[in-house]
């Protein structure tokens, strides 16, 4: 492999570059000489069998491979696959020389640059590499996230605009997902106002990175351009799907112009960001779609906010937020090999949080509601758990749950990586490791 090529990765960036990335083309037909990449769930087979075995990915580049691999199998990875996948450094050194030039960057989440905002609300599920081009801090500069039908109506293009603009004005980024609609309606107009823009693209960043308005944006650091998949794909269905994650996880607030109800895009990004409580979520009222008010009924904010000169939409989103924003970004301590925010015993509920009940009788707690207390759920959990494990009833007693939201919880927390699920009996615990390579 060209060493001037890859100077500028991490040795574990390297490594796992050449486990997960694509290079060139996403067609053809694999085989042992040409593998597939690890998806995102074998990644994390090998991550855990790489701090089981107290290594790194870098540990994998050159040297005695077949000896660190001779145990792979626990990974549930077959190790001529793998050694095929690492010995890709030409193919590599080749597409990394190409991104180069064109601006690109890519960051490994073993990297202290990686967006510290998407290891912490995804966990376990934050994507192995991140390529982009830009200002790479923008990445944690937050903002709002606007999101919305591809076909809209020139009403709520309209609306988009004038809430972009606001935004630019309040210095608050805009996130968005760079597709026609209004995605688009929402970068360009707050770019032009002056206002930082996050693009999280589905596709085509290579070309998207060298096109005239968004290298100016670029080059005047208004504009970073970021995506999970390979530089130089072209549109797929659920790569669109899952990249939706990705713009909610980067914002501090979450606006819907327009959704069609029970299909879309923009339909399954809203449901899963309530699911999991990532960010909190508002959506334009009155709208002309349904699933507007679908979105609404299911538990997100109706978006009262008149565009003026006058009013401040930082101010609004802050006073009207029923979401606990205080602590998705406070530094990260470890808290019985966890990462989760500071939460002292004695500290009272954050801002938006009602604070569970303390009843003589546990079983008698009133229930917990809303999904807006997700994250207030995951800040108890250290603090319940200890490095010990509970079953799920003594979780329910110990918190004032009921047995349905505590199930939905849980689901979720296992999901993300915040806990485990242990068998025989069947407990939760903290995992082991939560360290992210």
């Amino acid at each position: 492999m060209s060493k001037k090529s890859t100077a500028s990765l991490s040795p574990d960036t390297e490594a796992i570059l050449l486990l997960c990335g694509r290079f060139g083309s996403e067609r053809g037909e694999t085989s042992l000489a040409n593998p597939a990449p690890l998806t995102q769930k074998e990644y994390e087979r090998l991550t855990k069998w790489l701090l089981e075995c107290k290594l790194r990915p870098s540990d994998l580049l050159g040297g005695d491979l077949a000896g660190r691999l001779s145990d792979l199998v626990h990974a549930g990875l077959e190790r001529a696959r793998v050694e095929s996948l690492m010995a890709r450094g030409t193919a590599l050194a080749l597409a990394l020389e190409k991104w180069q030039r064109s601006g690109l960057w890519v960051l490994s989440r073993s990297d202290a640059a990686y967006p510290k905002r998407l290891k912490k609300k995804l966990g376990q599920s934050t994507p192995p590499l991140l390529y982009g081009a830009g200002e790479i801090s923008l990445l944690d500069g937050g903002g709002l996230a606007v999101v919305g039908s591809r076909n809209a109506s020139e009403a709520a293009l309209e609306f988009t605009r004038d809430v972009a603009r606001a935004c630019a004005r309040d210095g608050l980024g805009v996130v968005s997902g760079g597709a026609k609609g209004v995605d688009v309606a929402a970068m360009q107009s707050a770019g032009e106002a002056g206002g930082v823009t996050i693009g999280v693209l589905a596709a085509d960043l290579l070309r998207a990175s060298v096109n005239r308005q968004n290298r100016m944006g670029i080059q005047s650091g208004q504009l970073v351009l970021t995506s999970p998949f390979n530089p130089e794909a072209g549109f797929n269905a659920g790569n669109a799907m899952a990249r939706n994650r990705y713009i909610y996880a980067l914002a501090d607030y979450a606006l819907v112009v327009d959704s069609a109800e029970g299909e879309g895009g923009t339909w399954a990004g809203a449901t899963e960001n309530l699911r999991h409580a990532w960010t909190p979520l508002y959506v334009r009222t009155p709208g002309e779609s349904s699933g507007n008010a679908a979105l609404i009924a299911k538990g997100a904010q109706g978006f009262a906010y008149e565009v003026s000169e006058h009013a401040s939409i930082r101010e609004f989103l802050e006073k009207t937020c029923q979401f606990d924003t205080s602590s998705l970004f406070q530094p990260i301590v470890p808290v019985g090999g966890i990462a989760t925010t500071e939460q002292p015993k004695s500290s009272p509920a954050p801002v938006g949080v009602v604070a569970a009940p303390k009843p003589e009788n546990a079983a008698e707690a009133a229930p917990l509601a809303g999904l807006d207390m997700f994250q207030d759920f995951l800040v108890r959990l250290p603090l319940l758990l200890g490095n010990g494990s509970r079953n799920d009833e003594e979780i329910r007693l110990a918190l004032g749950l009921e047995k349905g939201q505590l199930r939905v919880w849980l689901a979720a927390a296992v999901e993300q990586g915040f806990l485990e699920k242990r068998k025989k009996p069947v407990s939760y615990a903290l995992p082991r490791q939560q360290a992210l390579c």
